[in-house]
This record gives structure tokens, sequence and C-alpha cells, in this order.
């Protein structure tokens, strides 16, 4: 996932479970694992980035749990890769409506 500066404005928050699903969709671009605090316990964070250019992020949680869904989120995205038919046509995804915003529609 390239690096860029973003605004907590510009990134949707979402469930461990919801970016799983998103993955396992084909929807997921980019993973990375990103640290909340480490002290006294270590927390993280995943955050993806989607085909279409924006950013989900997962609430910081134990990472022991993060560190488990990352994984699963990058066997996905290869899984993804991998099928039949791997190569979405950019009207294609166009095409597809996923929302990460939850407001429906």
């Amino acid at each position: 996932m390239r690096r860029r500066e973003i605004s907590e404005g510009e990134v949707s928050h979402q469930t461990l479970l919801d970016v799983e699903g998103l993955a396992l969709s084909g929807f997921v671009k980019g993973v990375e694992l990103v640290d909340c605090e480490l002290k006294p316990f270590r927390r993280s964070r995943l955050r993806v980035e989607l085909v279409d250019g924006r950013l989900v992020e997962t609430e910081c949680l134990p990472y022991e749990r993060v560190s488990r869904s990352y994984l699963v989120v990058l066997r996905y995205v290869e899984f993804g890769r991998t099928i039949s038919g791997k190569q979405l046509d950019e009207e294609t995804i166009e095409s597809l409506k996923f929302d990460v915003t939850g407001e429906g529609g």
C-alpha cells in the first residue's frame, strides 16, 4: 500500500469483519497493520486501501486479534487475485457498488 498523508475526514471506520468481507469480495487493494499504542498493552488497527482509492480503518483493538485479521485479509487479497477472471476491467469495478459509509444506498 502506498503511503500518503491523509486527513481524518478521508477515512471510513469499519469493523474487522467488514474489512475481511471487503477483502474477500475483491475490494481491497492493500492493507497495513498500524499500532495505536504500545503500553500498557499493544493495541493496533488495520488500514486498507480499496480498489477505488478510498481508505478504511478499523478501531484500535488488542494486537493479537488485529494481527490475525491482518493475515486473513492478506490471504483474501492474494486469493482474490488467483480466481479465474481475476482481472476486472475498470468498467466492471465502476459498476460494483459497495458502501463503506454505513449510509446505505
